[in-house]
């Protein structure tokens, strides 16, 4: 018990300070904090939306949550992560007390590090995002799931069922799918030991899985059946589509090659993804319990990889559910290696640094350029017009920025000097809280700076407008900032003059307007609006142009 009390309290040292250190990004974390921010506004909280029209794309169990943190902590940036904060505390425990299931409790602290001490892991917990909520009920369905496998069908298949619907709840089918598709690979796997039969004899029978299904499916129909009494078919119509799109286009320019997910997991999740290698094989003093978990894990790496990698709309987070199953077999590998039960590969140490090194670099000089915004404009590459509009803005840099990534390239130096000393944890240790204490710094100091750069601009005017009675619509760009950061009241909506989303712009552009209307766009995709007859510039600042609506 002393260790998740422990554990506990060192993730929310880790995870909650400086969660409102930086606005919202658009889009999905503005997009969700809006949602929620809007179901408190109407005090409507069996439906999400967002503009105050229905939104399709997510169910709202996610947006419940945040709602219920706005409430405690009001509308602001902290209240929006807190929710992500306080499930990678829970994740932090789960791991923990998956892995003493297993193995023991040093490892259960050794794969809470491996995921805590990981760039994209760490982050996340961080965001305003529905992933990491999503992945937490996917992994814990898995594990019932692998737990059903060998005893208690019934009582195991309907807590993994539970779940399944909460991730179903959370952001769509693909939370059924991720884990139904796991059990049914891995449970017909010729995996050798005593489980072997009853792995087989479940699988051969159908029921074991359907029974799964049928309980997922009619937990997460409650709240798809209220709405369908209440609006009609409507929004499982339109998230069918949505799910559709995803499916067969690249939504929202999302579409990118098929090796996208693996190249950001391996990439984005240093240095755990290059030591998972050590613990992809099993050992003969392997248990048949660990043999069998370990092979789950595997199965639902590669099941989230391949999925997310046909899947035509590729973002980044979308792979974030391999977060889990990576970090197991790499804390894996590391307690093979600390144990002396297998080397480390010459490639895994050689990559690991050069790796880390690299990147230390690019980001050092990434972040000298950007605080020495002549020298970065005098480049004859840098010819992007809201790029170059960006950078003019008088943005005050400490000066130590550029140093801070050279944490990572001290954790990299004391790996190497630990890995020959043969202080194998010491070395381990080192990557991962280096990592740790890079994040730590880094969104405090550097993110709130990147942030005016890439939005700053236009999230000022929105909140000069805050309280005033007055229209605010983007232009030639997706964003969700106007809404949340003007707190747009419903009296102000396209809604609550009967007009459709896609009928707001032209009313505002050239309807009978009773109120002053504004209008943002960046500075590449102004041209056109200059030549707008009811249009006039009201201001330009940091690669944005804000429009006005002419007076009569």
């Amino acid at each position: 018990m002393k260790e998740y009390v422990l554990a506990a309290l060192a993730s929310l040292i880790i995870f909650t300070p400086f969660l409102g250190s930086v606005r919202l990004f658009d889009w999905d974390e503005i997009n969700f904090a809006e949602c929620a921010r809007e179901m408190i506004a109407t005090g409507d909280y069996l439906h999400v939306k967002i503009d105050y029209q229905s939104f399709y794309e997510k169910p709202p169990f996610f947006i419940w949550v945040q709602a219920a943190s706005m409430k405690m902590f009001g509308v602001n940036e902290f209240a929006a992560r807190l929710p992500n904060a306080l499930v990678g505390v829970v994740t932090m425990l789960v791991i923990i007390a998956v892995g003493k299931r297993f193995y023991d409790v040093k490892f259960g602290l050794i794969w809470a590090l491996t995921y805590a001490g990981s760039l994209l892991p760490h982050f996340y917990f961080r965001s305003g995002i529905i992933d990491p909520l999503f992945n937490l009920f996917i992994f814990l369905s898995v594990y019932f799931l692998f737990k059903a496998s060998a005893t208690r069908l019934i009582v195991n298949s309907t807590i993994a069922a539970v779940f399944a619907a909460c991730a179903v709840m959370t952001k769509g089918p693909v939370g059924l799918g991720l884990a139904g598709l796991t059990a049914l690979i891995a449970w017909n796997l010729p995996i050798s030991g005593s489980w072997t039969v009853v792995a087989r004899r479940l699988v051969r029978s159908v029921p074991a899985l359907a029974y799964f299904v049928v309980i997922t499916t009619a937990l997460s129909s409650v709240w798809f059946l209220i709405d369908y009494i209440q609006n009609g078919p409507s929004f499982v119509l339109e998230n069918i589509n949505y799910q559709i799109r995803l499916l067969t286009t690249g939504e929202a320019g999302h579409a990118q090659p098929f090796w996208y997910h693996p190249v950001v997991v391996l990439l984005g999740c240093f240095p755990a993804s290059f030591l998972i290698f050590g613990g992809l094989r099993s050992l003969p003093s392997d248990e048949s319990a660990q043999k069998v978990y370990r092979v789950w894990m595997i199965v639902l790496l590669l099941v989230v990889l391949i999925v997310f990698s046909i899947v035509k709309t590729k973002i980044i987070h979308y792979s974030s559910m391999t977060y889990l199953p990576l970090t197991f077999l790499a804390a894996l590998s590391a307690r093979r290696w600390i144990n002396g039960e297998r080397t480390m590969r010459w490639f895994q140490s050689w990559a690991v640094v050069i790796y880390g090194i690299l990147l230390s670099a690019v980001l050092s000089f990434g972040l000298y350029a950007l605080s020495h915004k002549d020298w970065l404009l005098s480049l004859p590459s840098v010819r992007d017009k809201f790029l170059r509009a960006s950078l003019m803005q008088d943005i005050k840099w400490f000066g130590f920025e550029p140093f801070i990534p050279l944490i990572l390239f001290v954790g990299v130096l004391f790996f190497i000097v630990m890995k020959r000393r043969g202080s194998h944890l010491y070395a381990i240790l080192s990557l991962y809280i280096s990592v740790i204490l890079f994040i730590s710094t880094f969104l405090p100091t550097v993110a709130p700076r990147i942030e005016q750069y890439t939005q700053g601009a236009s999230i000022d005017f929105y909140e000069s407008l805050v309280g005033r009675n007055v229209y605010v619509k983007p232009l030639t760009m997706k964003s969700y900032a106007h809404l949340f950061y003007t707190r747009k009241p419903y009296t102000l909506s396209a809604a609550s003059l009967g007009l459709e989303q896609d009928q707001w712009e032209p009313f505002l552009l050239n309807g009978p307007v009773t109120k002053p209307a504004y209008f943002v766009c960046k500075v590449n995709d102004a041209q056109r609006w200059r030549e707008h007859p009811n249009l006039e510039v009201y201001s330009e600042q940091g690669g944005f142009v804000f429009f006005s609506r002419k007076s009569k």
